[in-house]
């Protein structure tokens, strides 16, 4: 059976990859600290995940029940009550799935739009790279809280909204570190040799710029997941990311303030939760940083 030299090829490009995926695992390995990061970070998403299955959403973490309300830590309820006797565990399992799905939606809508925008910038360059990168600078002179705090105040509460607003105040970030990277690539060989082969800007931009700033972007989109589950923390503490009812770490900490004095635990435990996940974010972000960063490769 003869293989044809496109197959060849394929697959000389398929053990490539496989190569480099090896070998930024293995540079990833030896950061102790990035190691650790992942390991909770797959912690708290198997716990997020598998909730449903070993607590009861309705009766522990939204039903109220006065007669057990501000508990202390026991056995029966392992990080207390709060002040309507809901189990303060079961809120922060399941405030974990909410912070993650949103600051994920955030991030990928982002990376879309922003990464979008970015490359047709640092591409195509001329007045549409000064007309978009303006307008990208108009979003990043206004501080990411400011602005998403005035989309959400303007749009009203919600889960929707809040996407929107922290999506909007995340999109210049992205277009910025998307179009340096195109920035620097586009006027190379390969890229002018696929121009010369008649191949047209999009299927240049698909299979030639994209697979290229993949690991900036990875980066990137590491370290905004963190600040973005901060920034949801922030606009649920003011009162305008998600409503009281629902179980997010930065409500729970608004709900706690008035019993803080004498069952602190309320405040803490919310509070040590966004901790240990900007933290396990942060981690795997400086670790991709270094995997994926060229100069260390050899």
């Amino acid at each position: 059976m003869k293989i044809s030299k496109e197959q060849t090829i394929d697959n000389q490009s398929i053990y490539k990859q496989q190569g480099q995926l090896a070998s930024v695992w293995l540079r990833f390995r030896k950061n102790k600290l990035a190691v650790l990061g992942l390991l909770i970070f797959l912690i708290i998403v198997v716990l997020s995940i598998t909730a449903d299955l070993w607590l009861d959403y309705d009766k522990q973490a939204i039903e109220h029940n006065m007669g057990i309300r501000l508990q202390s830590p026991n056995s029966d309820h392992l990080f207390g009550t709060d002040q309507y006797g809901r189990d303060v565990f079961t809120r922060i399992i399941y405030g974990t799935r909410i912070s993650l799905l949103i600051s994920l939606l955030t991030i990928v809508l982002s990376l879309v739009i922003g990464g979008g925008i970015g490359a047709m910038a640092g591409y195509f360059g001329g007045r549409l790279d000064s007309l978009l990168m303006r307008i990208m600078d108009i979003l990043l002179s206004i501080p990411a809280i400011l602005l998403a705090l005035t989309i959400v105040a303007a749009l009203g509460n919600g889960i929707l909204n809040l996407i929107i607003a922290l999506t909007v105040s995340t999109i210049p970030r992205f277009a910025y570190i998307v179009r340096s990277t195109v920035l620097t690539i586009k006027d190379q060989e390969f890229i002018e040799a696929a121009k010369a082969y008649g191949t047209n800007n999009i299927q240049i931009i698909i299979k030639h710029i994209i697979p290229n700033i993949i690991g900036p972007t990875i980066v990137q989109a590491t370290t905004n997941m963190a600040n973005t589950i901060l920034l949801i923390s922030s606009l649920s503490y003011v009162g305008l990311g998600l409503p009281s009812s629902i179980p997010e770490w930065g409500a729970m900490i608004s709900d706690a303030k008035e019993n803080m004095r004498h069952f602190a635990y309320l405040v803490y435990i919310p509070g040590i939760a966004i901790v240990i996940s900007v933290m396990a974010m942060n981690l795997i972000g400086d670790g991709l940083r270094d995997a994926l960063d060229p100069k260390l490769r050899n």
